[in-house]
């Protein structure tokens, strides 16, 4: 009886080689954008709708500041903020410095209006 003799690799070696996780290369920095914080802060799943958005003097002329000439123009000469119909921004200087905003949201029963709806 004679059978063949082979070698067989060590356990080690038969495991598939793991290779590491794609690394995703996101930009170390980016530009910081107050007004889609806001705006994300203001439309969060999950919440009522924003009736009006408060913001600190400082902030609103950062909000001015950042924004892309329509969007500064709508709410310089209209007072909201987004689109299409935006949301009502006020200047309160009696905010607190952190976060500086406060969104103020429609009460249970009232009135409703859809994101966009005019």
């Amino acid at each position: 009886m004679s059978q063949a003799i082979t070698r067989r690799a060590p356990v080690a070696d038969r495991s598939p080689v793991r290779q590491p996780a794609p690394v995703a290369h996101l930009p170390h920095w980016t530009r910081p954008d107050f007004a889609g914080d806001v705006l994300a802060a203001a439309w969060a799943p999950g919440t009522a709708p924003p009736r009006e958005i408060r913001v600190r003097p400082e902030l609103h002329d950062r909000l001015l500041a950042e924004l892309d000439p329509a969007a500064r123009a709508a709410l310089a000469e209209h007072g909201v903020l987004g689109e299409p119909a935006g949301v009502p921004v006020v200047v309160d200087p009696a905010l607190p410095q952190f976060p500086g905003f406060e969104v103020r949201r429609v009460r249970p029963g009232g009135p409703v209006r859809a994101r966009g709806a005019a």
